[in-house]
Parts: structure tokens; sequence; C-alpha cells
């Protein structure tokens, strides 16, 4: 019985342990810190028995980014209600789209490879409901190399 025990633990030993100490490549630090893109979504719950069910909806919205002076528009629209009844899940009933205001939105943002990204003020944070009817706001993005840009949003129009 102790022989088994001794040759287990040597296997383990073997296992956990590395022979390579050197020869791997070093990865890039990367420099960019930019934002590619803003989407937005709306979101509200649904009764349904004894729980809550999140529901989610995605706007319309076309960015426009430009590098240069670090500023991305937004044109955000509504889309038309879906009150179909034959998928409950997938409908954006009429009621809850007249609910949908820039005051309640959740935004997102795609940012360069390894960068981070956090309001500056007043700005809302990203993934999180949010007031995005005071314009402009401003995020920051750093690059994995530590490169800082301050970026400005700004909603240029809204359509419902």
């Amino acid at each position: 019985m102790k022989k088994i025990n001794y040759i287990s633990l040597a296997l383990l030993m073997l296992v956990f342990s590395s022979c390579l100490k050197s020869g791997l490549d070093d990865l890039p630090a990367f420099d960019e810190a930019n934002i590619e893109n803003f989407t937005f979504e709306y979101r509200w719950l649904v009764k349904n028995g004894d729980y809550d069910q999140l529901r989610v909806y995605p706007m319309d919205v076309n960015s426009t980014v430009d590098e240069i002076s670090n500023t991305v528009n937004c044109v955000i629209t509504v889309p038309s209600a879906t009150d179909t009844g034959a998928n409950p899940k997938d409908d954006f009933p009429t009621e809850i789209r007249n609910q949908v205001s820039l005051s309640s939105l959740v935004g997102y943002a795609n940012i360069s490879t390894a960068a981070t990204m956090s309001p500056i003020d007043n700005a809302p944070k990203l993934g999180e409901m949010g007031d995005y009817s005071v314009s402009p706001l401003m995020y920051k993005v750093v690059a994995a190399d530590g490169t800082v840009k301050e970026w400005t949003l700004n909603i240029t129009e809204f359509n419902k």
C-alpha cells in the first residue's frame, strides 16, 4: 500500500512541475487605446410565476468613430415594437417600447485589444443601466502598455 502512495506522489509531482525555464516569446504590449464601436440595449423585467425574468432588446445604433479627435457620435433608433405573441421571449411589446429613453439604456463599447475602459465624471458605467441623456460623456481608455486616451461620446440623435 505504501508503494502505491509513493508512486502516486511521484506522478503528481511530475505532472505539476514544468521543465520549461526559458525560450518563451515575449508577448507584445499593445499600445492602442481606441474605442471602435458603441452599442446600446434596453432591459426590463417580466413576472414569470414566482420569479422575475430579465428581457434584453438591442437598439439600432449607427456609430461614427473619429480617432483623431477621440470622439464617438451615435445615432440611436428604437426598433419597432413586435407583439407577435408567437415567441414572447423575443417580443418587444409596444408598452415596453414606449418606456425606452436615453435615461434608461445599457451601453457597451468595443475597445482595443487588452485595453480597459472607465467612465469619467458623470458618464454611466458600461454594462449597467445608465443615463445617456446628458451629452457629451467622457470615457478613459487605457492600453496594455499604459497609453491613456480620453474619449468623448455624443448621442447626436435619439429616434423613437
